[in-house]
């Protein structure tokens, strides 16, 4: 791995917790090997493109990596009714790529999160999603879920030597009574058990963030702790 930049981002409030500081750093990273980023994020590391990123804050240790045990993993009766509410729906893998209907979905995403859960404005052009979906060097695979020529739902995966990691998944708004999201997660999941994979990453897990606190839904899965160790969800140690 080659870092070319690295620097820190400092803020008074926090995107996940709004009373807490944030502090994230950050590196401008070129060759990163799948076994390199895998180590990463064992030590808390999360990355978009060749950008690599992980909480540094001052008075909280919040966020924290999330790991599904995929041998083990079953679905619980929600997550059991979305798989079957769209088994109607067409899913495909392959190579991401970027087009004017993954823009259009991406944008209608964010725009009702914006609405919903007071996410900050943002405006992704083909180029700023090239840069952060597909612009690495370990190999990636999207997950993709069609109503005949309709696209439904994206999921975007990185996968190392030992985990498929979900970078990124957003889904069609106007079909909220589908639970995509879900779907799309449960797609991630057995995509890791199809590769032999057995972890599936899903970023981080932040208690009190509705954004992100529902990851620890799909069990059994495993929180990595501030000493370096990996525990199951719901120890002692873990929560």
């Amino acid at each position: 791995m080659i870092v070319l930049h690295r620097y820190t981002q400092e803020s008074p409030s926090c995107a996940y917790l709004p009373n807490e500081q944030s502090k994230i750093e950050y590196e401008l990273a070129l060759q990163a090997t799948p076994q390199e980023y895998e180590d990463r994020m064992n030590a808390g590391w999360r990355k978009f493109g060749g950008v690599l990123f992980h909480p540094t804050c001052p008075t909280c240790r919040a966020c924290r990596p999330v790991r599904i045990l995929v041998d083990r993993f079953q679905p619980d009766r929600s997550q059991s009714r979305a798989w079957k509410r769209n088994s109607d729906l067409r899913v495909e893998t392959g190579p991401p790529i970027v087009d004017d209907a993954r823009l259009d979905l991406y944008r209608r995403y964010h725009e009702a999160q914006e609405s919903k859960k007071g996410w900050e404005t943002e405006a992704v052009d083909a180029e700023d999603y090239t840069f952060r979906f597909l612009h690495s060097s370990v190999p990636a695979i999207e997950v993709s879920v069609w109503a005949g020529d309709e696209l439904c739902a994206v999921a975007l995966t990185e996968v190392t030597p030992n985990t498929v990691s979900g970078i990124y998944h957003y889904h069609d708004p106007s079909r909220m009574d589908r639970g995509l999201g879900t779907f799309a997660i449960l797609h991630v999941i057995e995509l890791a058990r199809q590769v032999g994979k057995p972890y599936a990453y899903f970023g981080y897990y932040v208690a009190g963030c509705g954004s992100l606190s529902y990851k620890t839904r799909y069990r059994p899965c495993e929180i990595l702790d501030a000493d370096g160790e990996w525990r199951e969800f719901g120890s002692r140690q873990s929560e």
